[in-house]
């Protein structure tokens, strides 16, 4: 396993304006999937594993996918699925109807393991999987 960590504070050496987290990245080479930990609330990176644990309630950002190919740069098929990795109510907030078509907020429910799987197509996140959370329109 690969790891590649971010311990800085200056703003250029984070990628994706990640500048308000502290994230460990390691890449999953079974599935060449990133995967990153956030213990700050902030925006969570496109794509792979991410896993939240904060110690407190937390509110994070996703990203809205680039509709089209992989090959094409755009972000159908891709797959990402987050988790909490503590018993905290998280909520995860995207572009207003870019889950499922009409939502864009998904609550946890404050339990060690709820998770969300997500994949990408068309511009928008299909969620495929939930445990322990709530999708809504706020």
């Amino acid at each position: 396993m690969q790891n590649v960590n971010f311990q800085t504070t200056n703003p250029a050496e984070f990628p994706d304006r990640l500048t308000q987290l502290q994230i460990a990245v390691e890449l999953d080479e079974a599935n060449n999937l990133a995967v990153a930990e956030y213990t700050v609330a902030g925006a969570i990176a496109l794509g792979g594993k991410a896993y939240l644990k904060t110690g407190t309630a937390g509110a994070f950002t996703l990203g809205a996918p680039i509709a089209g190919a992989q090959s094409a740069g755009g972000n159908d098929g891709m797959v990402m699925k987050i988790t909490a990795l503590d018993a905290q109510d998280y909520v995860v907030t995207a572009a207003a109807n870019s889950i499922n078509g009409n939502k864009d907020t998904a609550t946890f429910g404050g339990a060690i393991g709820d998770s969300i799987t997500l994949e990408a197509f068309g511009g928008s996140w299909v969620a495929t999987g939930l445990n322990g959370v709530t999708l809504s329109e706020v």
